[in-house]
């Protein structure tokens, strides 16, 4: 039973780690997005910014300058529509006054004995005469409503013209002049009435009638409509049509009924607008409207009439197209430029870049030659071929660097192993010498042997000694010294054995005193051992010459001599731990005096003196 009942847990167990196993058998992937090259990421680049600034600038120009065109267009239908209602007003006033004039003609007296002798007619003919292209008629009639007189003789005899309303214009006296506007048929007619007073008594005698021709009034709308895509309407107070320019738009858009344009922004009497509307009242499209109200003219105070001028914007805005499809062709071939530029562009920019990766490739591979410098005048470009050569050549130095910290990392271990294995046996084996060498009885043999281990030992333990200030050098202790005097003592120190050499020691130091702030033995030591080392090579009757001088930023000291000098496949490997061209030397000089000079912040190099021999430079940073 508990066997059972354990064999029951483990498949419950097994069966709860099922949903969990599965997702971690199966788990879900992104797929990972294509890499994408410099050359491609530079032309995206490019080309949004060159398409975006083309179609924000085309569009905000487009936008610009349609605004512009639709406030010039309107402001000059508004100016049109008040300059026509003007001369409309001006119109009308001259026949209200011309009215209120010939009423008062003793002739007009004529009409209470019928005009019997016609002058009454025969005036009213020369008035007409004179005006016909304003008047279709002018006529009197008598009390009974009658014609009396007419420049029209065939109406003579008729009775008065009979008309919808008359209205009384405003600024006279009791209404003394009327007008009425309607259709007689299919004519639209205008007519003026006033009374005749009784100049030999009280009252009205009759009426004088003037029958406007209606074609003067549509000869200023057509006039202003001339030679344009404008349309005219003159609006009654009502807002209905009452008179239309002849024009191509509106000739067959309202002509068989009348018009009333409902819902059209009319501005007050004496003022004017301008705004777009929905032209289907007259048949037509949207519209740009110019509006004016008729203000009257000196003592005519004007009918309230109104008068619209609309321009369709298809007409209006065309030079916005034509202004938009050149922006579109400007586009596209900006665009098609855009894209031969970029890709010229991104091609230059990119082709260092891909040399520099296929460079960084071959340098991991181990190739150290840099790569030559694009054909370009980028100065990104430039520079960053400038700044990656300098980073290979960084790495080499970091290279050598990590080369020479790996050679002396084994001086440190061989110094450590021989100061504590050989210096013990060494001195007990010195001591054991000069205990020997005390000894009486010892012959002439026995003390060479004697001298020959106390020589060997004494070099034993310099080489221990140099290996330990090779693998741990003491830290400097920066105290200000005169530079001069420390090559006076180094030069009076090795004087007896450069003399004993037959080599010339010299120095050439023109300023009177340089001081430096550093560790004075440590200087003395790397003095020592580049003097020490060029007796090492300078032939008998040679020179050296210790120099200083200084210029804006660093102070330079020079040990130059006229030997065989270093050769230039071996000027990199000069101070490499070990590394010796000398017979019997162990290569560490020349590296102690590379590490101190470092410790003191400054460089040293190996060149070629003015003689032919060996130039070693220093150059430490001005205090």
């Amino acid at each position: 039973m508990p066997r059972a009942i354990g064999h029951t847990r483990k498949r419950l167990l097994r069966q709860a780690h099922e949903p969990l196993n599965h997702v971690l058998r199966y788990p879900r992937h992104r797929s990972p997005r294509p890499p994408v090259t410099t050359r491609r990421l530079l032309l995206r680049l490019l080309l949004g910014m060159l398409f975006g600034t083309v179609v924000v600038v085309g569009g905000l120009s487009f936008h610009e300058f349609r605004g512009a065109l639709q406030n010039e267009i309107a402001g000059n239908l508004q100016f049109g529509a008040s300059t026509v209602m003007e001369r409309i007003d001006t119109f009308l006033s001259a026949r209200v006054e011309n009215l209120r004039v010939w009423r008062s003609v003793e002739v007009m007296q004529d009409i209470r004995v019928d005009d019997v002798d016609k002058r009454l007619s025969h005036f009213l003919s020369d008035l007409h005469a004179r005006q016909a292209e304003i008047y279709r008629a002018l006529l009197c009639t008598g009390a009974d409503g009658r014609v009396i007189a007419s420049s029209a003789p065939a109406l003579i005899g008729q009775p008065a013209p009979r008309t919808v309303v008359w209205r009384a214009l405003p600024g006279g006296s009791g209404g003394d002049v009327q007008i009425a506007v309607d259709t007689d048929g299919s004519d639209r007619r205008a007519l003026l009435r006033t009374r005749i007073p009784n100049a030999f008594g009280s009252g009205d005698i009759g009426y004088l009638y003037v029958w406007l021709d209606w074609r003067a009034i549509q000869g200023l709308l057509d006039e202003a409509a001339r030679d344009t895509t404008r349309d005219v309407l003159l609006l009654d107070a009502d807002g209905t049509v009452i008179a239309r320019s002849r024009s191509r738009a509106l000739r067959g858009a309202a002509a068989a009924r009348a018009v009333r344009l409902d819902g059209w922004t009319l501005p007050p009497a004496g003022r004017s607008t301008s705004y777009q509307h929905d032209g289907r009242a007259l048949g037509l499209g949207n519209l740009l409207v110019g509006a004016a109200t008729s203000a009257g003219y000196q003592q005519f105070a004007g009918l309230g009439w109104h008068l619209v001028m609309v321009e369709p914007t298809a007409v209006s805005f065309r030079p916005v197209w034509r202004l938009f499809w050149t922006l579109l062709g400007a586009l596209s071939l900006t665009v098609l430029a855009g894209i031969w530029i970029s890709t010229r562009l991104a091609d230059r920019i990119a082709r260092p870049v891909v040399a520099l990766t296929g460079f960084a490739r071959g340098f991991r591979q181990g190739e150290s030659q840099p790569p030559p410098m694009p054909a370009t005048t980028i100065t990104e470009v430039v520079e960053l071929h400038r700044a990656y050569v300098e980073m290979i050549e960084a790495l080499e130095r970091s290279r050598e660097q990590i080369v020479r910290a790996g050679k002396l990392a084994v001086v440190g271990e061989m110094a450590a192993i021989m100061a504590h294995e050989v210096r013990t046996p060494m001195g007990i084996l010195r001591s054991s010498a000069q205990l020997l060498q005390r000894e009486a009885g010892l012959g002439a043999r026995e003390h060479e042997l004697v001298g020959f281990i106390l020589s060997e030992t004494e070099r034993l333990n310099r080489l221990v000694t140099m290996l330990l200030e090779c693998a741990r050098p003491s830290p400097p202790e920066f105290r200000p010294h005169d530079l001069h005097a420390i090559i006076e003592g180094v030069l009076g120190l090795l004087a007896s054995r450069a003399e004993s050499a037959g080599v010339s020691l010299r120095k050439d130091l023109p300023e009177p005193a340089i001081v430096l702030d550093c560790d004075r033995e440590q200087i003395m030591q790397v003095l020592l051992n580049l003097v020490l080392n060029a007796l090492s090579f300078v032939p008998h009757g040679g020179t050296i010459v210790v120099s200083t001088h200084r210029d804006e930023d660093s102070v330079w000291v020079s040990v130059v001599d006229n030997g065989p000098g270093v050769p230039v496949e071996l000027r990199e490997r000069i101070f490499d731990p070990f590394f010796s061209r000398r017979e019997g030397g162990i290569g560490l000089g020349l590296t102690i005096v590379q590490q101190i000079v470092h410790v003191h912040g400054g460089e040293i190099s190996v060149g070629e003196s003015a003689w032919g021999g060996a130039a070693f430079n220093i150059r430490f940073p001005s205090p």
